[in-house]
């Protein structure tokens, strides 16, 4: 089965420049046409610019593409956008914790917004807590937190909810 399948997928940005001369159109990401076997790790190479983040959060429904046609999970991207994320996790470049929590409050947090019972939230958080090395730190404030322990809860994150597909965005 496939878990990605996307066929012409592009992005235009519109960019307005505070009265100074017509808008100017910048084309992110053009005509993307790509298939992702189930299982298979794929990964985008390319120099800044290149377009690879923002096809990412296409695919992760975070922006809507400007034109083509994308399925992620079995899920239609634009007409079935709240089953794609049911299916993915997503770690973004500038990760998603909120610093005035402790880690285990964040991903206590994030597992209830996916609908985990407080009793699966509470085992979920402490199994990938103990995975990623992060159990002796799960009280402290996350703004107290390295830059790979903050990085390994992001990736945590991702995974509270076992998503078929992960997005890692800038994983290093």
């Amino acid at each position: 089965m496939n878990i990605i399948e996307t066929r012409d997928l592009t992005k235009t940005f519109t960019s307005r420049t505070r009265g100074k001369g017509a808008p100017r159109t910048v084309e992110a990401v053009k005509g993307v046409t790509m298939t992702v076997r189930e299982g298979e790790i794929f990964g985008f190479l390319g120099p800044n610019g290149a377009g690879k983040s923002t096809t990412m959060r296409m695919l992760a429904t975070l922006l809507p593409p400007t034109s083509g046609q994308a399925t992620v999970g079995g899920h239609d991207l634009l007409r079935e956008p709240e089953r794609v994320r049911e299916r993915i996790g997503y770690v973004g470049q500038s990760g998603g914790t909120e610093a005035s929590l402790t880690g285990r409050e964040n991903l206590m947090l994030q597992a209830q917004l996916y609908g985990l019972s407080s009793a699966e939230a509470r085992q979920r958080t402490q199994d990938l807590m103990e995975a990623l090395e992060l159990a002796s730190y799960g009280d402290r404030l996350v703004k107290t937190y390295s830059g790979g322990q903050r990085r390994r809860l992001d990736l945590a994150m991702g995974m509270v909810h076992r998503p078929a597909l992960l997005f890692l965005d800038e994983p290093t």
